[in-house]
């Protein structure tokens, strides 16, 4: 249940942001959500990949300030939820905008 809420989460407060967006900068919802889904899941991956660049840095910013060398170990990849809810956005979006320019696309 937890898992279902964060994923809803995600996909609401990527919306509101995406319609603050088209609000600042006068544009169309739809035509903001494709890029802004894939900014948002390249942001996203950067902020929760265990082990992705952030965590490696925090890793040496510690070593750097006790001086204690610590034992690489590998981690094991796993994927967030936040980082799910942002493709499932960008498909919905991805799904919506292809709706909405079907014309475009079949003529």
């Amino acid at each position: 249940m937890r898992k279902m809420i964060t994923l809803l989460i995600t996909v609401v407060s990527l919306g509101i942001v995406n319609w603050i967006i088209t609000f600042l900068f006068n544009a169309s919802f739809i035509d903001i959500a494709i890029p802004f889904g894939i900014v948002a899941i390249f942001i996203i991956y950067i902020f929760t990949n265990k082990s992705g660049t952030k965590s490696r840095q925090m890793d040496v910013q510690i070593q750097g300030q006790t001086g204690i060398k610590m034992d690489f170990t590998h981690r094991v990849n796993s994927v967030s939820f936040v980082f799910i809810g942002s493709l499932i956005y960008f498909l919905l979006t991805l799904v919506v905008s292809f709706f909405i320019y079907r014309e475009y696309f079949f003529n």
